[in-house]
């Protein structure tokens, strides 16, 4: 083999072991961590609780941007605002006997009407862990950032209606860590 062609052999290998060793490099520098508030890293214990035996289905999801409505019609008079680009999810939930919701939050406002059986919500910033009933027919609302769970303590399934606020592309929901102030 000539001098020329063995060399252009050695410069050849060596692009490309050059060029394995930049994307061993990129691979094994990828960051695989979560966003800070999904990560349970140094966590010592399980602190974040499942939803169990609890199905959403998305009915549909839209963005309204931002948005001022005042509707007056006769004596009824509602005003809806949002000074940030937002989107609006609807969602059917079937909870059956005995499931729950997991402790969680919103990021917005979230309404929920109950259309059959009964949801039992509890709040995690209550020191009495006082139950909240909502049977069938009923509507309850669940603050942005406020921590709660959903429970179906009934025998039958229940099911509801849920419709979120969120900021465009959000996520509706976000576990939230146990908060101690219900035996469950």
């Amino acid at each position: 083999m000539s001098r020329l062609l063995r060399n252009s052999v050695i410069l050849r290998n060596s692009v490309i072991l050059s060029a394995l060793a930049v994307a061993i490099g990129a691979l094994a520098c990828s960051d695989t961590t979560k966003p800070r508030e999904l990560s349970t890293a140094g966590n010592t214990r399980p602190s974040y609780t499942a939803a169990v035996d609890f199905t959403p289905t998305v009915v549909g999801r839209g963005n309204l941007g931002t948005f001022h409505i005042q509707s007056k019609a006769g004596d009824y008079d509602a005003e809806l605002k949002s000074h940030d680009n937002t989107d609006i999810v609807v969602v059917s939930i079937v909870v059956t006997p005995g499931g729950n919701s997991g402790w969680h939050y919103h990021p917005g406002p979230v309404l929920v009407t109950v259309k059959t059986g009964t949801i039992t919500f509890y709040m995690g910033d209550d020191p009495s862990c006082s139950a909240h009933v909502h049977p069938a027919g009923t509507t309850f609302f669940e603050n942005g950032g406020m921590v709660g769970m959903a429970r179906n303590e009934g025998t039958v399934d229940a099911t509801t209606v849920v419709t979120f606020f969120v900021p465009e592309g959000g996520p509706t929901r976000l576990d939230a860590p146990a908060p101690g102030n219900c035996a469950f």
